[in-house]
């Protein structure tokens, strides 16, 4: 009796939190151009957006900033305060830039705006990219 009370709820639960997750975007806007470097070259503020649209960004993130800086055309060194440099080549594929690392994970970038886009970690292990999990990078004024 308690089994057939338990899949009902178990389906309820996970549909639930299913629907929780917010629908972030997998392609940029049309008039900022991808696989290139220039786009992304300045200093940023990150943040992890939440299902109800909030951005996640501390108002205080670009008092230390993370530093983009273009490395060619098609190369990016990323600058977090208090962690090594990594460097990424990237390329245009399906309205997005993807950030290609010499060693782990790469990332896709999405732009919504001039000065902001979703970064999505893809997996090691199965080359997916985790679209329910973005980070929000906004940029700082200058």
């Amino acid at each position: 009796m308690r089994r057939s009370f338990l899949y009902p709820a178990l389906m309820l639960a996970l549909s639930l939190g299913s629907a929780a997750h917010a629908e972030f975007p997998r392609v940029g806007v049309a008039d900022i151009p991808n696989g290139v470097s220039a786009p992304f070259d300045g200093f940023w503020a990150a943040g992890i957006p939440d299902a109800n649209g909030a951005d996640g960004v501390s108002p205080d993130a670009c008092k230390n900033p993370i530093q983009l800086r273009a490395n060619g055309d098609h190369g990016l060194v990323y600058a977090a305060p208090n962690r090594p440099e990594i460097v990424y080549e990237l390329s245009e594929f399906s309205g997005r830039t993807t950030w290609l690392p010499i060693i782990g994970e790469s990332t896709i970038a999405v732009w919504i705006s001039a000065d902001a886009f979703y970064a999505y970690a893809v997996g090691l292990t199965d080359g997916r990219a985790r679209w329910d999990d973005p980070r929000l990078y906004r940029r700082c004024p200058e």
